[in-house]
């Protein structure tokens, strides 16, 4: 991408996109970064994110009931795949932690009640990595995972 602009006497793109993020609170630019990570081109992330992870990740909006140190929490799985998930948090853990997460695929009649670890922890929520899936399980989440989202046209 190249960093000039034809236009005489105006500041280039780069330039201005770099002013507005640093003029961001820390929420709102995690907020745009998850927003761009959402929509940019899987061969373009890739080369901007240091991707630990390994399989897609499906972004999704699954109700989630998990516990940590002995207390409950509610929340939303906003993405998953067949080694873990992204729960949504305001309350920040420690990186370790042991959870137990109690969830239900859409489509799917049985809930899963699993065991996992916490690998990351930010301002928007956590990552855990499962620790505890039977086979079946797995390959149910996998299957979801890699499923292609449908959007659908809601008429009135």
């Amino acid at each position: 991408m190249s960093d000039t602009v034809s236009s005489p006497g105006h500041k280039n793109t780069r330039s201005q996109i770099m002013t507005l993020v640093d003029r961001m609170s820390e929420d709102m630019q995690l907020k745009l970064l998850r927003y761009l990570e959402s929509k940019l081109p899987q061969h373009i992330k890739g080369d901007l994110i240091n991707e630990k992870r390994t399989g897609s990740r499906r972004h999704c909006l699954i109700g989630v009931d998990y516990q940590i140190g002995g207390a409950v929490y509610s929340g939303f799985i906003l993405d998953i795949n067949a080694f873990g998930v992204f729960v949504e948090s305001d309350a920040p853990f420690a990186i370790d932690q042991k959870i137990t997460l109690n969830f239900a695929l859409p489509r799917l009649t049985q809930p899963y009640s699993t065991q996992a670890t916490i690998v990351w922890s930010g301002t928007q929520g956590f990552g855990a990595r499962f620790t505890a899936l039977s086979q079946r399980q797995l390959d149910q989440i996998k299957a979801f995972s890699e499923e292609e989202s449908r959007v659908y046209t809601i008429i009135s």
